[in-house]
């Protein structure tokens, strides 16, 4: 209940009711503030509260508003143009709810003043004269799953001091206008995912200011440019980009999220100057040859004049901070990567659908001990698994299907501490490898692998899984030439939801429930 005793407060210059559960109708709220206080009420936040309704109609009484938030609620209805009187206004937040209808530049003739505006996440169309030119400059504009397009709005290029767009899912077509790099080099958050969007990106944007970009989802073709020196978090995916440029360096790159392009040729060596680099997503590729060993020769190229006693040194000492590495369905080639031995933060590998061959290295307990998900189906790897495979305290999705591995299966299963399903266990996973976060004084988000997603065969069928792939827990060996025995271990992986041995010859009976 909001106390009645409001209507003495004439005075009032700010009203925040964000995060409750109002339940009541916009109308009912404002009744509640005090007339007396309309023309000095400054700053009004309802975000997330509960609160339903069809009309905004009201605010053209709130005379001296600054800041309106009414995101995250349950308002439907059109947007009346009476908000675009409110000379004062510098931040308008209406994103996340049900409101529909055409907003046009009548409904921004006076705002003379706005600095921050989303509308995100309604149904809202935006018809707007590619002539017009808005009378105010903005720092903050989400305009996600508005509906912009076909063209790209061009009254967006006199907005030079933008600091975040978004432009996602608004149904834009065509190329990327030239003006767009120039006129948001400043910008720290871009996104145009989710639109139809074509032609080459430019060869350099160095020149520009981005920590994260998302282009997600579009038509882009050509080059993965050189990108700028400020950048952390990189979302290409979808497109069809077939490379990356000669000199392609990120020093302070984070994510790079690069799956489902046409990306040919071999990874660049560049990444092993990449100290950074936490997420790395080139699946669904056609790359090939061999990863980048990140050995003495890289070494040598980022410090040509030490000595070769300090480049040793060096060597033993480095690694690389990626953990999470997404390699699957490419046509890349080798042994066992020795480029992995410089990666010990790795919680998940995926090699799945590729030309590796050999056999696996003991080293790999030892070098990626907190390894959660180890996918290497469907290569030509061969050999007997070896034993340190069963070190890997972590792991939950053990994959080594459809391969040419041959001999017993490793004793010691129940070393595999994380698959016996008790708390303990469980509590050695204490994160979630899909969601890294980010967030700055303009912007607080996740990124990485949210909407991303994996395939598992298990019986026949093709399922697919997003971050619940983390609940799977199984083991799959199947389509190799093992023999022998099943370890009576396996009883004690009382986590086990799937396990999967066909096509394995001379087993035994296993008498032992799961």
């Amino acid at each position: 209940m909001i106390p009645g005793t409001m209507q003495n407060m004439c005075n009032l210059r700010s009203l925040d009711l964000s995060t409750n559960n109002i339940d009541m109708d916009i109308r009912e709220v404002i009744d509640i503030i005090p007339n007396c206080s309309w023309k000095n009420l400054q700053e009004l936040n309802l975000r997330y509260a509960n609160i339903t309704g069809t009309t905004l109609q009201f605010v053209s009484n709130l005379t001296s508003l600054t800041m309106l938030d009414v995101s995250d609620n349950q308002l439907r209805g059109s947007v009346h143009v009476e908000i675009g009187m409110l000379t004062n206004l510098t931040d308008l937040y209406l994103g996340n709810n049900n409101l529909s209808g055409v907003i046009s530049e009548d409904h921004f003739a006076s705002l003379i003043n706005l600095q921050a505006i989303d509308l995100s996440q309604n149904n809202l169309e935006l018809i707007i004269d590619s002539h017009w030119v808005p009378p105010f400059s903005l720092d903050v504009a989400s305009f996600s799953s508005c509906h912009l397009g076909p063209q790209f709005p061009e009254w967006l290029r006199w907005q030079k001091s933008i600091r975040i767009l978004d432009i996602s899912n608004n149904g834009l077509v065509g190329r990327i206008p030239d003006w767009f790099w120039t006129t948001f080099s400043e910008a720290r958050h871009l996104d145009i995912s989710m639109n139809q969007l074509s032609g080459d990106l430019p060869l350099n944007l160095e020149f520009m200011s981005m920590i994260t970009l998302s282009m997600r989802s579009n038509l882009l073709t050509g080059l993965i440019p050189k990108l700028p020196t400020t950048i952390v978090v990189l979302d290409i995916s979808m497109n069809s980009l077939n490379g990356f440029v000669s000199d392609f360096r990120a020093p302070r790159l984070q994510v790079a999220v690069l799956f489902s392009n046409l990306i040919s040729g071999a990874i660049p060596t560049s990444i092993c100057q990449m100290q950074k680099l936490r997420v790395l997503d080139l699946s669904n590729n056609l790359l090939s040859k061999e990863l980048p060993d990140c050995g003495r020769k890289e070494l040598r190229q980022r410090n040509p004049s030490s000595s070769n006693y300090s480049r040793v040194k060096s060597m033993s000492s480095f690694s690389l901070k990626i953990t999470t590495l997404l390699l699957s369905n490419n046509s890349l080639s080798s042994r066992f990567p020795l480029f992995l031995q410089q990666c010990p933060s790795l919680i998940f590998l995926d090699l799945t659908q590729n030309l590796f061959n050999g056999e696996l290295p003991g080293w790999i307990s030892k070098v990626m001990p907190g390894l959660v998900i180890l996918r290497l189906r469907s290569n030509n790897f061969s050999g007997h698994i070896p034993i340190e495979v069963m070190e890997l305290h972590d792991v939950r999705i053990l994959d080594l299907s459809n391969n040419n591995f041959s001999g017993a299966i490793p004793q010691y299963v129940k070393n595999l501490k994380a698959l016996t399903g008790n708390a303990t266990a469980n509590h050695s996973i204490a994160y979630d490898i899909f969601f890294e976060g980010y967030s700055d004084k303009y912007l607080s988000s996740g990124m990485g692998m949210s909407n991303d997603s994996f395939f598992v065969v298990t019986k026949g069928q093709v399922l697919k899984y997003g971050k619940n792939i983390l609940y799977l827990m199984s083991i799959d060996l199947s389509c190799n030439s093992l023999i022998g025995e099943i370890p009576e271990e396996l009883s004690s992986l009382g986590g086990l939801i799937s396990l999967i041995f066909e096509s394995i010859i001379k087993l035994v009976e296993w008498k032992y429930p799961i």
